[in-house]
């Protein structure tokens, strides 16, 4: 026999651990007389066994404590170690791989098809690189689908040294909460940056409403316009990716009306607060007649648009699947509710002074003949279209330096004293020769503008081509000196 192992009690009464080793001994006549042999001490090796085994069963309680799913493999990839936190994490994952002691972990990778193979080849790779020492770690994100929506993992892979088998370490972390977050703040940086590139309300409702589908990953979107003066929501502006089934549902919301509390975009608008919708008509509480046509069959998520505290439209997105939003997506959609009902109300008074100046124009278009404007020297600085001079040869000068004007020097310094006074004036008459040695006759009236600390600034004012009068008022006195 060989290396019998022995526990005994010495006469000191200690415990020590003995090999021992034997042969039988025969006679001449091949008669057995016993046995001889040796025994060592083998209490030095058995105490290291045993701290071994104890910071082993120490390590193990640490590994699976652990709440990072961990595997520790060999260098040929074979796992020699897996804490529960891992089957746990691969159960609710598709995109890990489900690993046992002993079971071949790049295997798994190696085989990977379809999406999958890419992410599964880039991570074979990254581990083999760290088992063979050509870098200490390697870090690795992916996405994969799942039934509760998107989900982000990240790897992490870290080289072991000494003499053991291990050779890599590999973590596996669930990080979809940081980058929904991450995901959160790029969304309203991005919205931000679409109003202020967006010239337009409909360009700034479309750009917003696309930039909110494709960071939470939803079909489509619709924004309802409160008219106030009407009491009623109504369809403004949509935006879907390209598929058939988005599109006739967005051309089916084309004229689609609400009165507040009715339908989930006038539910929002009555109560001011986001309300979803995760399950479709299925969902508890929700009767169908409130959805029906807005979202039917999907599952939505509507927020208000405010300005001033009031709500002036709601956002209201469809999709298959939308998760229960946190607080972090609340806060997100109430920031994006109000930088874009600003935006909104802007735009309104911007278009309200569009639309006025645009009347002024076409009032001093039917009233005159063309515009003007001086600076604080009387210099022209703008002339538009019927300047009898021609823009180019107006610009700069004031109105006593321009060639050809028929005028007495009574008549200038009666219209620079009221300049210098910054006086209105109306209808100030003047000829100017023409080249066929006839006169054109034209009439300006001017109003002085000041700035906004209240200095004067110039003149602005328009002019009148009242040759045709003119001269018909010279025919009738001629007429009249005859008779």
């Amino acid at each position: 026999f060989r290396n019998l192992e022995v526990r005994c009690v010495d006469r000191a009464g200690g415990i020590r651990h003995l090999s021992l080793s034997g042969e039988p001994i025969f006679d001449d006549q091949d008669q057995f007389k016993g046995y001889r042999g040796i025994t060592r001490d083998i209490g030095a090796r058995k105490h290291a066994e045993a701290a071994t085994q104890r910071s082993n069963r120490h390590v193990r309680r640490v590994l699976d404590g652990f709440g990072a799913a961990i595997a520790v493999l060999d260098e040929g990839g074979v796992v020699l170690s897996v804490n529960p936190a891992w089957h746990v994490l691969a159960s609710s994952h598709p995109g890990i791989v489900d690993v046992e002691c002993g079971a071949n972990y790049l295997a798994g990778y190696d085989k990977a098809g379809g999406v999958d193979r890419i992410d599964g080849m880039a991570l074979a790779a990254g581990i083999r690189q760290v088992i063979g020492g050509e870098r200490a770690q390697f870090r690795y994100e992916y996405a994969g689908g799942t039934p509760a929506g998107r989900q982000w993992i990240e790897m992490r892979i870290a080289g072991t040294s000494g003499d053991d088998a291990a050779r890599a370490i590999v973590s596996c972390e669930d990080i979809t909460d940081r980058r929904r977050g991450e995901s959160l703040m790029d969304l309203e940086c991005t919205v931000l940056r679409c109003l202020a590139d967006a010239d337009t309300a409909p360009a700034a409702l479309t750009s917003v409403i696309r930039a909110v589908c494709e960071s939470q990953g939803w079909n489509c979107g619709r924004y309802f316009s409160l008219d106030q003066s009407a009491g009623v929501l109504h369809f403004s502006e949509a935006w879907g990716v390209p598929v058939d089934s988005v599109g006739r549902f967005l051309d089916q919301s084309r004229g689609l009306m609400f009165r507040p509390g009715a339908g989930l975009a006038g539910r929002v608008c009555q109560t001011g607060q986001p309300l979803w919708i995760l399950d479709g008509t299925r969902s508890a509480g929700v009767s169908p007649t409130a959805l029906a046509p807005e979202t039917g069959e999907e599952a939505a998520f509507a927020f208000p648009v405010t300005s001033t505290d009031s709500t002036v439209g709601v956002l209201a997105f469809s999709n298959p699947l939308i998760r229960e939003p946190d607080d972090r997506m609340l806060r997100v959609v109430r920031s994006i509710g109000i930088h874009l009902g600003r935006f909104l109300q802007r735009q309104r008074v911007h278009d309200a002074l569009r639309r006025s100046e645009s009347r002024l124009r076409a009032l001093n278009v039917l009233a005159s003949d063309w515009y003007w404007e001086q600076d604080r020297e009387f210099r022209f600085t703008r002339c538009g279209d019927g300047c009898p001079f021609g823009e180019a040869g107006i610009l700069g000068k004031t109105h006593w330096e321009l060639p050809n004007v028929v005028l007495s020097e009574e008549q200038w310094a009666e219209h620079k004293s009221q300049l210098a006074a910054c006086w209105s004036f109306h209808d100030f008459e003047f000829a100017v020769l023409q080249p066929d040695g006839q006169y054109a006759h034209y009439a300006i009236s001017g109003e002085p503008v000041y700035d906004e600390a209240g200095e004067f600034s110039g003149y602005c004012g328009n002019g009148l081509d009242i040759t045709k009068r003119k001269r018909a008022e010279a025919a009738r006195s001629t007429w009249h000196e005859h008779r």
